[in-house]
């Protein structure tokens, strides 16, 4: 039964909801619907998870037609924001993975390190033609974990989760972005390192693209070695939507603000574990309902010919 159950959690990589009363006075706050062509949607997902089996981390992002990239189940059915159960996330064999009780863990090494690959197709870098047999290793690795983006008011903001130090993050931000200034920033219990640049140094928009980071946060996962990286971009353009550029600006503080690390307890842990029961609560209720529509796949006939939890 608990395989099962796993197997469909991995499966279903539904999204989850859950809106606190101060994520919704937060969208009054900040992001009022339908101002100007591409305002953010009225409320913040939150995503939580055991990091290592050291840590919970939880964070929040634009409740947006996308989702970050976890595997993860909805556990409400609220319109607004959600509250997604995130698979454990945990190292083994030189990877990083997310586990799904009694069933084969998802690797999760693609977003949090680098993982090189070959390249079978190469073009010349000059006449842009195909290169017969070559070949070149290119980065597979290091994906955001989350990212949006406006092109109309030039904006994006991305979360990172890697396997890497601040140290390493500052020298390539440097090197990317010699405009940006340092300084240490304190927000809640996180002492953050971050990168800004003055926005009257605004790049133009590049092509078919969105701005480029002007602020840049980073933050250890406590001692595992890892750090959380947030970004907001936006362009010389962006600053032409002062009440957008405004707005935007808020809800990246916000998702700063939302950002908590804290080391496992007992109290903790019992709070994981009830979500997960509810998430499983979430998939039974959808296989229920795919019942009804069409019939259940063959892994909800093996659910619910089980009683719940």
């Amino acid at each position: 039964m608990k395989t099962l159950i796993s197997c469909l959690l991995a499966a279903t990589m539904l999204a989850g909801c859950g809106a606190e009363e101060g994520i919704k006075r937060n969208d009054d706050r900040y992001l009022k619907p339908g101002a100007l062509e591409v305002p953010l949607t009225n409320i913040y997902d939150t995503y939580r998870y055991k990091f290592l089996d050291k840590y919970r981390v939880t964070h929040k992002w634009p409740h947006t037609a996308g989702t970050c990239n976890y595997r993860k189940v909805n556990t409400d059915d609220v319109s607004g924001g959600r509250t997604f159960a995130v698979g454990d996330i945990h190292e083994s064999d030189g990877k990083t993975w997310q586990r799904f009780e009694g069933s084969k863990p998802f690797d999760f090494s693609r977003y949090v390190r680098s993982v090189k690959i070959m390249n079978p197709v190469v073009y010349d870098k000059v006449t842009r033609e195909l290169i017969p047999g070559a070949s070149e290793e290119i980065e597979a690795g290091l994906q955001s974990m989350c990212f949006e983006s406006w092109y109309v008011t030039s904006h994006s903001l991305v979360m990172r989760l890697h396997k890497r130090d601040q140290e390493t993050w500052q020298q390539q931000w440097t090197r990317s972005n010699p405009k940006g200034k340092w300084s240490k920033q304190r927000v809640a219990e996180n002492a953050w390192l971050v990168q800004e640049v003055p926005e009257n140094e605004l790049a133009l928009r590049a092509p078919n693209a969105a701005g480029g980071w002007f602020q840049s946060w980073l933050l250890p996962v406590g001692d595992t070695g890892y750090t959380i990286a947030l970004q907001l971009g936006a362009s010389q353009e962006s600053l032409q939507y002062p009440e957008a550029h405004a707005r935007m600006k808020a809800a990246f503080h916000h998702l700063i603000e939302s950002v908590k690390i804290e080391p496992l307890n007992a109290q903790l842990e019992a709070e994981q574990a009830e979500l997960a029961k509810t998430a499983r609560a979430a998939v039974r209720k959808d296989c229920e309902a795919m019942a009804k529509r069409s019939g259940p796949s063959q892994a909800c006939k093996e659910l619910l010919a089980h009683p719940a939890d």
